[in-house]
């Protein structure tokens, strides 16, 4: 008698290691991927109706609790909370705001739904409410860490650091990700004035660079958008007519890059 209980604690034993296995498993593939969406339940549209060029992509990353990616045509990110199987979303933000169609609004509306996750035989990322999948991904190759820009030989964003460092003036940009959306830390620290501390997230267009800086001051996280000229290996900031809320430009095409202070592409520092 004693023996046999000894093997069923020992057969359950294994049982959990085996299953605390599989969801460690899991989680390491959800951060290590940028995943690609394929499937969106609910539209009467079709798939490539809604999403004709670009599709929605979605990365977890497990230090910051955030997610980023593209709904389509616009960055985004979110916070989530994880627990085993159980995922939900934040208030997903915008990064850009360029109006990308009834895709980007389904997408965006979708994640608050969301309430669970898991993989499928395919090795494919479903987004679940309950027991149903509502948004299915694929996994995505990264790119190549160069962003060039057409017809542009003298400009092209790199991955690393870009920096202004002069009179008492300091921003260091340092460009983390280049996939659909353009990832960094940016660091602006202007003499007698706040020093601003944050992240960037935003898409290359061209040889623009225009996105949002999530940023802390005094203990207080704003954001702004923020908006650079690629050329000759620096990032030349640009400025513009704001909305009334003060953070977002009325008009992105009419933004002049005049900035005194070119961040010049230099070597990280340690």
């Amino acid at each position: 008698m004693k023996t046999t209980t000894i093997l069923f604690a020992a057969i359950f034993a294994l049982i959990l290691s085996a299953c605390t296995y599989k969801k460690s498993a899991e989680t390491d593939t959800l951060f290590n991927t940028t995943w690609e969406l394929e499937y969106i339940s609910g539209p009467r549209i079709a798939f490539k109706g809604l999403y004709p060029d670009r599709k929605p992509q979605i990365s977890f990353n497990s230090v910051t609790k955030k997610v980023t990616g593209s709904d389509s045509c616009n960055g985004y990110s979110a916070d989530f909370t994880i627990d085993e199987n159980a995922l939900s979303f934040g208030e997903p933000g915008p990064a850009t705001l360029m109006y990308c169609g009834e895709g980007e609004k389904h997408f965006l509306n979708m994640m608050k739904k969301i309430n669970a996750f898991r993989f499928d035989e395919n090795e494919k990322l479903n987004l679940m409410m309950d027991e149903v999948s509502m948004m299915r991904f694929k996994k995505v190759e990264n790119v190549t860490p160069t962003a060039s820009i057409p017809n542009k030989n003298s400009s092209r964003l790199e991955m690393g650091c870009y920096t202004y460092d002069n009179d008492g003036d300091f921003v260091n940009m340092e460009i983390t990700a280049l996939n659909e959306n353009i990832e960094g830390n940016l660091h602006i620290a202007y003499a007698e004035k706040d020093v601003n501390k944050g992240t960037f997230i935003g898409v290359l267009d061209g040889d623009k660079l225009i996105g949002t800086f999530t940023f802390h001051s005094e203990g207080v996280e704003s954001s702004r958008e923020i908006a650079f000229l690629v050329k000759d290996n620096q990032l030349i900031e640009g400025y513009g007519a704001l909305t009334e809320n003060g953070t977002d430009f009325k008009d992105v095409n009419t933004i002049a890059y005049t900035s005194k202070m070119p961040l010049s592409k230099v070597a990280c520092a340690d």
